[in-house]
């Protein structure tokens, strides 16, 4: 019988509101992937793609954005 994990994925801890959404560093995994694939890009003799994808590195480094929602006919603005 294969052993039970209470591991979940980051998209469901982070719906149900856990404190702890720091320990998944998602944008910093983003923009160091970015920048190795950057360099293979160039590699490979592709440096528009190079550009983009440093370009993507660039931006993960950058805090992520707010995300404003109007809610129903009343007008109340929330934040996510």
């Amino acid at each position: 019988m294969a052993a039970q994990t209470n591991i979940k994925p980051r998209s469901v801890s982070s719906r149900r509101g856990d404190p702890a959404p720091c320990e998944y560093p998602a944008r910093e995994y983003i923009g160091a992937m970015a920048l190795e694939l950057a360099q293979m890009a160039r590699w490979d003799g592709d440096e528009d793609l190079g550009k983009l994808l440093d370009a993507a590195a660039a931006r993960a480094g950058e805090p992520a954005p707010v995300l404003v929602v109007t809610l129903g006919s009343s007008g109340q603005q929330r934040s996510i």
